[in-house]
């Protein structure tokens, strides 16, 4: 009979991100809970409040919206590189 253990701990693999002079780190795709992919992909979350949760609400919001989608894009292409994660668009 085959098996499988799930819920151990692993490494969390994250896109380093610079703004300024502090460097943050985000979890990619496949580090994060089904909760927060299925949030991510139903819409439920609009990006601002995922990338809160690592990069302080005031930094993130003096952001151009330029440089939003470009971490959000980062974000998006690093995780379907290490995870192959598909988050569509």
């Amino acid at each position: 009979m085959a098996s499988i253990a799930l819920g151990k701990k692993k490494s969390v693999n994250t896109l380093k991100v610079e703004i300024g002079d502090k460097s943050y780190s985000v979890p990619l795709a496949g580090s994060l809970s089904v909760a927060e992919i299925k949030a991510l992909r139903n819409g439920d979350d609009d990006g601002f409040s995922f990338f809160e949760k690592y990069i302080p609400q005031e930094v993130i919001a003096d952001l151009s919206l330029d440089d939003f989608k470009e971490l959000n894009n980062a974000w998006k292409k690093e995780s379907e590189k290490v995870s192959g994660v598909d988050l569509g668009e």
